[in-house]
Formats: C-alpha cells, structure tokens, sequence
C-alpha cells in the first residue's frame, strides 16, 4: 500500500516540478511555437498531479473507493500519456524508438492495477460476512 501510495506521489511530484519548468520558459515556448499551447502543459500538469495526490491521500487513509481510484486514474494518466506522447506531440519517431517506454508505462500500468485490485479486501468499510454475528 506504501509503495502505491510512493508511486503516486513520486508522479504528483514530477507533474508539480513541470509546472514551474512551462512558467519559467513560457515565453521560449510561445516564440518556438510550441505546439500545444502552454496553458495545455499546465492544465495537464496540474490535473495529473491533482489525481495522483488525492490517489495517495485515499489509500493512507485506507477509505472504500480508493483501489477503484487508483485503478481509474493509473487508465487515465497512462491513456493521457500515449495520446499526449503520440498524437498532441506530432511526434515523427518510428515505432521501434517507442517500445521501451510502451514496456515502462504498461509495467507501472499493471502495478497499479493488480496493486490496488490485492489491496481491495484491506480498505475500511469491506465487511466480510463471516466477521458479521448474528444478534450482536
């Protein structure tokens, strides 16, 4: 649970970081003609570092929702990485040069995903039936 709730943070952290790295160079960006938008790397950086510290935040906590949450937004930041990666960045790279960090993403991908689905049984709030007696 630590290591997921690292994991998420170690990428609310890196999102954090990018946000002052697109302030300080935003006019270097528009005078390149930086494609997308400035605006776009720091609505993505914040919206990406939001997800992931709520993330975090709800498996400390241990509250009922949070496997579904890191599994949803673990989909999300991988789908938005791919999309931003591949079709924003216009990016000219054959495939060949791509399959590294495809294996790097759709590793972190599946520790999230079978992390928080072995974490589920240990959330607040999941009764098993046998624990509930009866009259008492």
């Amino acid at each position: 649970m630590h290591l997921l709730a690292g994991f998420f943070m170690v990428t609310c952290l890196v999102n954090l970081a990018g946000i002052p790295q697109t302030l300080q160079s935003w006019n270097w960006l528009l005078a390149a003609g930086y494609f997308p938008h400035p605006i776009y790397l720091l609505f993505k950086n914040l919206l990406v570092a939001s997800l992931a510290v709520i993330a975090a935040i709800t498996l400390w906590r241990r509250t009922v929702f949070a496997p579904r949450l890191c599994q949803v937004g673990g989909v999300l930041i991988f789908a938005w990485y791919w999309f931003d990666r591949l079709i924003l960045s216009l990016n000219p790279l054959p495939f060949r040069y791509h399959l590294f960090p495809l294996f790097v993403s759709v590793l972190a991908l599946s520790f999230v995903l079978i992390s928080s689905w072995l974490l589920e049984p240990y959330m607040k709030g999941i009764v098993d039936s046998a624990e509930v007696k009866p009259g008492g």
